[in-house]
């Protein structure tokens, strides 16, 4: 065997499961064959080690295998946080997942589920959850009198992993002494040291309503006087990636009161928490009582034409006077933008009020989209997020928390600072159909965190949130990858800073008009667009427009509950995601315009900075060095011809780029026949 290198060794003096560096066994092939399910039959005992995906198939083994004993460890492909509330929540989830695998398994009688619970309780089935050492390996070990197996290698121990439809390693020791010992010291290392004990229950408790004090570890330190011990590694592994996301989101979910409880509780140098009975009942009180003082949780459900709102049904039976008073009041909140306001303020309404029609049909959003990804015909026409972006003092937060009055009672905006990836993916679970909105949001954190949630067309549940963000007038143009799957609406229309009466005079009569709103409006609103799926098919139709059927009900019943002597106003007409997607791009046409305009054009074929001439098929704008990367991403990108631009000249396709101007692209007048 070769000596051990420098360099590969592991200062981790306090782990209980492993040496500070990586075994390796060597062995040679024999054969290779087709993996069978019955490498795992007419065995007397089996002992694994794997992930929390392989429920299912670890459930179907105790239905259709006899084994006298049988023991399973649930590991995790790494460190889930330096903090141990992160430990506890997985743990709790893993809890869930195997009670209600076991409830739900297909296939299993009711007096075999007995006899499995019976033996649970007998001993001689048991479970168990890591509560800290990394447990990466997978290990299975099968025995009978005659044979003893070892199984290893990358499979976890799931129907997905042993169907042959992703890649996977597996190798097989038998009656080999040399690996029966080495895999079984290794398994032991994380059985007897870094495990909890997990129960089979009568009933499965959702992972929400498991009381704290049920957790394994806990459990575990509250029945033994010494209690237990955590061992939290100082640093954790930067590049672990988990396998399973449903898992890891709702740790997030679920993780704020482990957290709140165990404030108080942090690892020794060394890394160790220790977890006494007294602490367990420290933490158990702390959380109820800071359990009492959460604010409500946020979140609207459905279930056919019923939508409940935080726990309060919500009903679509309207008073013709309320939803014409609450016309009356967002008539006159759309006319306030004729006071004061400066700049194209036609467009600011109509604007404004194509986000209205997106942002009152977003609690229904999920369901054409999950429609249309399980009929394998997804596309951009189920926009989930929205983004108002561009001049401050707008009115795009005004706009938002007005509407959101007007929809559910109340404005709900999400503290910036989590607007992060993970809490994106726990908010979605939270709130249900319920519409996300962030305020202000900065372009750094909109382009750490955004893209990916933004970009991901899976569909991990059957209700999730619409995202509405606003970003203030220095978030530039967006790459074309993420204007095809938002609603984009930019504006640089705005009240005047140095007018401070009118943004008073324009607040007062803000917070007048959110006073007189109900939701009459919406819940009419709800009413009859339900009615129009219904008469359309509309989640099974290809093609249909979500901004044409919402914004068609919206004017449809903003003109029948009209105000005395009152019109219905130019900006309510409706509008079709064709109309929107060509004002989708209005801020590079903006940039582009600028670039190109015609006092900058040169009859040089190499433009100086700042100016730009035509070269055949191209055009040709010089820019400086240190800014010409900034400048690319303002140009929607099929227009760029990277093969024909420098470090200080962009280049673009002519045709292309008239083609999304719309005009055509040509030297001033006087300067014709200087050029090409």
């Amino acid at each position: 065997m070769t000596q051990s290198q420098p360099g590969f060794e592991f200062d981790d003096p306090e782990s209980r499961t492993r040496s500070n560096a990586l075994e390796v066994v060597y062995a040679r092939a024999e054969s290779v064959d087709r993996f069978d399910p019955g490498l795992f039959h007419n065995f007397a005992s089996m002992r694994a080690l794997t992930y929390t995906a392989s429920i299912p198939m670890i459930l179907g083994l105790l239905r259709d295998c006899d084994f006298q004993d049988f023991e399973c460890v649930f590991g995790h492909g790494g460190i889930l946080s330096r903090e141990v509330d992160a430990i506890l929540s997985f743990q709790s989830v893993v809890d869930e997942r195997l009670n209600k695998g076991f409830v739900g398994i297909k296939g299993m009688s009711e007096e075999r589920r007995r006899l499995i619970c019976d033996r649970a309780a007998a001993g001689t089935a048991r479970f168990y959850v890591v509560k800290d050492a990394i447990a990466h390996a997978k290990i299975y070990l099968l025995e009978r009198p005659d044979l003893r197996r070892v199984i290893v290698g990358s499979a976890n121990l799931s129907e997905t992993a042993f169907s042959g439809r992703q890649a996977e390693t597996l190798i097989v020791f038998d009656n080999d002494e040399e690996a029966w010992r080495h895999y079984c010291a290794q398994y032991d290392a994380v059985r007897e040291t870094a495990t909890s004990s997990l129960p089979l229950r009568e009933k499965p408790v959702a992972v929400e309503s498991l009381p704290l004090e049920e957790t394994p570890v806990l459990k575990d330190a509250e029945s033994g006087a010494d209690g237990v011990t955590i061992y939290v590694p100082a640093e954790p592994d930067s590049t672990v990636e988990f396998s399973i996301p449903q898992v890891l989101q709702t740790i997030e979910r679920i993780r704020p009161v482990r957290r709140q409880a165990l404030a108080d509780i942090r690892p020794d140098r060394n890394g160790n928490v220790k977890i006494l009975p007294r602490v367990v009942r420290e933490i158990v009180r702390t959380a109820i009582a800071r359990k009492g003082d959460e604010a409500p949780k946020t979140y609207l459900t459905r279930n056919g034409d019923h939508f409940n709102l935080s726990g309060t049904d919500i009903s679509l039976d309207t008073s013709p006077d309320e939803v014409r008073s609450d016309v009356a009041a967002l008539l006159e909140f759309f006319g306030n933008y004729e006071n004061g306001f400066v700049g194209d303020v036609p467009r600011l309404q109509r604007d404004y009020f194509t986000f209205m029609c997106w942002f009152y049909f977003a609690p229904l959003m999920c369901d054409l989209r999950n429609a249309a990804l399980r009929q394998g015909r997804f596309s951009f026409d189920q926009p989930m997020f929205a983004v108002l972006y561009g001049q401050s003092n707008c009115g795009k937060s005004s706009l938002i928390e007005t509407l959101l009055v007007s929809m559910f009672g109340h404005p709900k905006i999400v503290d910036t600072q989590a607007f992060t990836r993970s809490s994106l993916r726990g908010l979605q679970q939270n709130f249900l159909r319920f519409p996300i909105v962030f305020d202000d949001v900065t372009r750094d954190r909109f382009n750490r965190h955004a893209p990916e949630i933004i970009k991901d067309e899976t569909v991990h549940d059957a209700e999730y949130p619409c995202f509405a963000i606003s970003m203030n007038a220095e978030a530039r143009n967006f790459p074309a990858e993420i204007i095809k799957r938002c609603l984009m609406i930019y504006t640089r229309t705005s009240l005047p800073g140095d007018d401070p009466s009118s943004r008073r005079r324009l607040q007062r009569s803000v917070s007048a008009i959110r006073d007189r709103l109900s939701t009459g409006l919406y819940r009419e609103y709800l009413a009859q667009v339900l009615n129009e799926l219904d008469t359309i098919a509309g989640y099974k139709q290809e093609g249909l427009d979500v901004l044409e059927l919402s914004s068609t009900v919206l004017c449809r019943t903003i003109e029948r509950n009209l105000p005395e002597n009152s019109r219905v106003p130019d900006w309510c007409s409706p509008m079709t995601l064709d109309e929107y997607q060509n004002r989708a791009f209005d801020r590079p046409r903006l940039v582009l315009e600028n670039l190109l305009h015609r006092d900058k054009f040169s009859k040089e074929r190499r433009p100086a900075i700042g100016s730009w001439a035509i070269s055949g098929n191209l055009v040709i704008v010089g820019v400086e060095s240190i800014t010409a990367s900034r400048t690319r991403a303002d140009i929607p990108d099929w227009i760029l011809d990277d093969t024909a631009s420098v470090s200080d000249q962009i280049a673009m396709k002519r045709d292309l780029l008239e083609d999304f101007l719309g005009q055509k692209v040509a030297p001033p007048r006087r300067f014709f026949g200087l050029v090409p």
